[in-house]
């Protein structure tokens, strides 16, 4: 669903041929609010919540990007059946209409979008943050160099009407107060872990919009979401064998974005219990190892209620994966516990983490 720029006025004139989609705006919405949550608890638990901010841009962009190759390399059925599966989108890779560049085409999975942010996370906790930093600050050192000149101006020019003495200008420079050695992740990835339902919660709903992550009919005409013959695939877009909207006797099909989204939701409350009253009593990276086997587990079993669904030589391919990370989430969790060592919380703040609060 989306609504084209010329029918929005700014002061009477249109502003061009730009295109809104409501599915864009309930994603950067969820993450916003997931983050501002996270910064609230990073906050409560001495921690600057200034990282996450940071943690956030970084993780964006390889996020999107894992996303987007997982789905190309394990496209659903329907995707595969109109002639492109992983193959065609690798050969056809910088096709900007619909090819594995794409990402406007539509095509994101979060198995990717969780392994590619990890993998940002990982970067900037991680020994190479300055190094990152400083090879973008390379990069970008031109445009820095034209915006620092632009604020020198108009600084100069205020402080020359108020008669004060114009301050001199200097080149940019790199600057950095992250410690050369890294941060400790784990504590960070517990307020990921604690956050990330929240922010599923709220952007499965996207999913609602354009009428996608619906399940098999519910074979009740009470019960379950309507979906229009365009948004239907395989054997559903029969209008015959299964009514489509505004028939009496309409197929509904499993929402199962409410599901998902209902159980995230839980998941958040749940966590952030635990996190907030009982955390001492975890090692840290319990909470992320929790999230990953608390929504592995649902995903599991929502997959038997799947229609869209990835297949390699008949297996449900999200299926298998959900049920390897659930296992290897648990044992961990467990064998962690078994173990005598000294990462457990203490308190708001312990000697490990006293470090990183820069």
């Amino acid at each position: 669903m989306e609504f084209t720029a010329e029918h929005i006025l700014i002061s009477g004139t249109p502003i061009g041929d730009v295109q809104i989609r409501y599915y864009g705006i309930i994603i950067v919405t969820a993450m916003l609010i997931a983050a501002s949550m996270a910064a609230r608890l990073a906050q409560r638990t001495k921690r600057d919540p200034d990282h996450i901010w940071g943690a956030l841009t970084w993780a964006i962009f390889p996020g999107i990007i894992g996303a987007r190759l997982w789905y190309i390399t394990f496209p659903p059925i329907s995707v595969v059946e109109a002639g492109r599966d992983a193959g065609w989108y690798y050969s056809n890779f910088f096709n900007l209409t619909s090819g594995g560049i794409a990402v406007w085409d539509g095509g994101l999975h979060i198995f990717g979008a969780v392994i590619g942010g990890l993998l940002g996370l990982w970067f900037y906790f991680g020994p190479l943050h300055n190094t990152v930093a400083r090879i973008f600050f390379i990069i970008f050192y031109p445009l820095t160099l034209v915006f620092d000149t632009i604020g020198w101006v108009f600084t100069a020019v205020w402080q020359r009407i108020r008669g004060e003495e114009v301050d001199s200008f200097t080149l940019p420079k790199f600057e950095t107060e992250f410690p050369n050695e890294g941060m400790d992740i784990l504590p960070w990835l517990d307020i990921a872990g604690v956050t990330l339902p929240l922010a599923q919660a709220i952007g499965r709903w996207a999913n609602y919009i354009n009428q996608e992550l619906y399940g098999i009919p519910t074979g009740m005409n009470w019960f379950g979401i309507s979906i229009d013959a365009q948004h239907r695939v395989g054997e559903f877009k029969n209008g015959v064998e299964y009514p489509l909207p505004g028939a009496p006797d309409e197929t509904k099909f499993h929402p199962l974005f409410l599901y998902e989204s209902i159980w995230n939701l839980i998941a958040f409350f749940v966590l952030l219990n635990l996190y907030n009253r009982n955390r001492d009593q975890f090692r840290k990276g319990d909470f992320f190892l929790l999230y990953l086997a608390q929504y592995t587990f649902v995903r599991f079993f929502l997959e038997f209620l799947r229609i869209e669904k990835a297949l390699i030589a008949g297996i449900n391919t999200s299926q298998v994966i959900a049920a390897a990370v659930f296992v290897i989430a648990i044992g961990v969790f467990f064998m962690r516990r078994q173990g005598a060592n000294n990462t457990t919380y203490e308190g708001n703040l312990d000697s490990t983490q006293a470090g990183e609060n820069v």
